[in-house]
């Protein structure tokens, strides 16, 4: 597989639709009985999950096992504005980083194919997950419906 092979194969992969943009600690931990988790405990998660992700990216044999449970065990609510603030930021520079794996095949056939293998998945899990949070922010107020979408991803960060 060649470089703009992968490149264009997970060109929109990593796009979160702003979901995690103004997030403020009372949104992102606010208790919604439907859901076993918080918007602040799926970030958390899914930054451990990405965390291991890219360790096996970087070398695929010696990851190791991804602890599943451990990864859920964040307080439901975030501490501070910073620390959302700065666990946002993390999670957009692992997005980053991803974004350079998926541009640029590395290696041999088969490290090649297990790089975008471990790619997909990523992006499979992302997805997954970011419809619960755009689900939990739209029954809270603070995300979008379809017909403001458009509008909604053209604006600028605050």
């Amino acid at each position: 597989m060649m470089s703009t092979d992968s490149q264009h194969l997970f060109e929109q992969s990593f796009d979160t639709f702003k979901a995690f943009d103004n997030l403020t600690v009372a949104n992102c931990g606010a208790e919604q009985e439907a859901f076993p988790a918080t918007i602040w405990q799926i970030l958390q998660h899914l930054l451990m999950w990405q965390a291991h992700q890219l360790a096996q990216l970087q070398d695929i044999a010696s990851a190791e096992a991804f602890d599943e449970k451990r990864s859920w065990d964040a307080a439901r609510v975030p501490p501070s504005e910073a620390v959302l603030q700065a666990a946002v930021m993390q999670f957009k520079r692992q997005l980053v980083e991803l974004q350079s794996w998926a541009s640029e095949a590395k290696g041999e056939a088969p490290q090649v194919l297990a790089q975008a293998l471990a790619l997909q998945e990523v992006a499979l899990h992302l997805s997954f997950h970011l419809g619960e949070v755009v689900l939990m922010r739209r029954l809270q107020g603070s995300y979008p419906l379809p017909t403001h979408m458009q509008e909604f991803l053209q604006a600028q960060p605050k």
